[in-house]
């Protein structure tokens, strides 16, 4: 790459001298329209009249107001039936939900009566227990009886079938 040659003092002082006179004519242009648009700003005429407003903002206010109170009147319309139909579904409700827990109470009642009165105590089931095993026992002693004494368990046999 050749090397540049570099600038001097005079070259840039031309250049700087020049941007400056740039500047000046942008900025004079700008003030110009700055001043123009402020004098016909000041020109302009606004006018408005107190009353006209105070009467535009009380109909508005009446008109909200109506708005308000028609919404309101509707609103607490729709609650007085809202509350209707609730009280009726509600009581329907509780009726139903009464009726079937009395249902199921009674029901529940009838099992237990049914299921304690078959019942037997404790000592009731003891006794039939023993005398349960006193009749194996017996029964057991008989068999071996007849399995020893063959004669015997054939006139027994005999006697059974007359």
């Amino acid at each position: 790459m050749a090397k540049q040659p570099t600038p001097k003092v005079s070259e840039l002082v031309e250049i700087l001298i020049q941007q400056m006179n740039e500047f000046q004519t942008v900025t004079k242009e700008r003030n110009e329209v700055l001043v123009n648009s402020i004098f016909k700003l000041k020109n302009i005429k606004v006018d408005f009249n107190v009353a006209e407003l105070e009467a535009m903002k009380q109909s508005n206010r009446e008109i909200l107001r109506k708005d308000f109170e028609s919404f309101h009147a509707q609103t607490r319309k729709n609650n007085k039936e809202l509350l209707n139909v609730y009280t009726k579904v509600s009581s329907n409700k509780l009726l139903y939900l009464t009726v079937l827990n009395i249902l199921i109470f009674l029901s529940a009642s009838a099992m237990l009566y049914v299921t304690y009165s078959g019942l037997i105590d404790k000592s009731q089931l003891e006794s039939l227990m023993i005398e349960s095993n006193r009749l194996k026992n017996q029964a057991k002693s008989i068999n071996r009886f007849f399995n020893e004494n063959k004669e015997v368990a054939l006139k027994y046999e005999e006697w059974l079938k007359k």
